[in-house]
Formats: structure tokens, C-alpha cells, sequence
């Protein structure tokens, strides 16, 4: 299954939404996608992810330390319950910021 990402700018958010499974096969995409992002607000919409391995999780928590050194911030929103699971088991649900809305994740 081929990766789509696509990004818009909510206020002063980057809303990045991804659809497809992230693995190592498509963490590429995603990765260079997240490069090309203005500015140091970014959410990564994930309600289009139904499986997401270690690789991904990586991903998504190089870019939260990342954004956070900088003095940015990184959230995900809308994960399928496969991959909250996911952060709940690695206890990365205590360190990232997981909302269940985009709404909820773009509030300041």
C-alpha cells in the first residue's frame, strides 16, 4: 500500500494527514514530507493509519524531540486504536502529545 501525505496550515499549525500503513517501507515518504514543513508548529493527523511499526514510531518521536529543542511543538491527532496501542505499550502516551481531534491538537 502506497503512502499519501498531504499537508495544509491551520492558524499557525502545519496539519500533516497520512493514509496508508507506516513501516519501514513508507517511512521515507512521510520523513522527506515532514523536511519540507514550514514553520515549528506541526500536527501529524494519523486517522488514515491502520498500521504503524517501530520505524514509524521512530519517526514520530525524532520529530517531537526534534521540534522540541527548536522550541517548537509536535502533537499527533487521530490515531487508530492499533496504532495508540502502539504508544501506549512503548509509554510514549506519557512523553508525546496524542489528541483524539485535530481541533483538540491545534488549540493553543
Amino acid at each position: 500500500m502506497d503512502l499519501q501525505v498531504r499537508s495544509e496550515v491551520r492558524g499557525s499549525w502545519t496539519v500533516v494527514a497520512v493514509e496508508g500503513e507506516l513501516d519501514a517501507d513508507t517511512v521515507p515518504v512521510l520523513s522527506d514530507h515532514l523536511e519540507g514543513t514550514t514553520g515549528g508548529q506541526v500536527v501529524v493527523d494519523l486517522s488514515g493509519v491502520p498500521f504503524m511499526d517501530t520505524t514509524g514510531l521512530s519517526l514520530m518521536l525524532d520529530w517531537h524531540r526534534r521540534l522540541d529543542a527548536a522550541g517548537g511543538q509536535f502533537r499527533m491527532a487521530c490515531l487508530q486504536p492499533s496504532v495508540h496501542k502502539l504508544f501506549r505499550l512503548t509509554e510514549l502516551t506519557e512523553v508525546m502529545r496524542i489528541h483524539d481531534t485535530i481541533a483538540s491538537a491545534t488549540a493553543q
